[in-house]
């Protein structure tokens, strides 16, 4: 509940994206549910995760901020059908970043 994670605002666009912020996971998860409860409205503007390093085991140190949750623990496998992951090989293998993200948020 207390890892930092990156939130991108959908109703606003800069520069052709979405400005981020940085949010803890349980305030996150406290505004999706309001933003259901109120019938997928918000003040706020419909928040997304998005980009968050959940997975980074051991790749960089543990950097509160930076969307790195739990970099010393095993959270990803790769899914099967997936299992050429050579994308990751590459980075894997230099141990400096990933493309393994996780993408959440409400409907619309």
């Amino acid at each position: 509940g207390e890892a930092v994670v990156p939130v991108a605002n959908c109703d606003v666009k800069e520069y052709n994206s979405n400005p981020k912020e940085q949010l803890p996971f349980k305030e996150y998860v406290e505004y999706w549910r309001e933003y259901i409860r109120n019938g997928y409205r918000s003040s706020r503007g419909c928040l997304y995760l998005k980009d968050w390093h959940l997975s980074r085991s051991g790749l960089i140190p543990k950097t509160q901020g930076l969307g790195i949750a739990f970099p010393e623990l095993d959270v990803y496998t790769t899914p099967v059908y997936f299992s050429s992951d050579w994308l990751n090989e590459y980075w894997d293998a230099v141990a400096v970043d990933d493309y393994r993200f996780v993408y959440m948020g409400p409907k619309g």
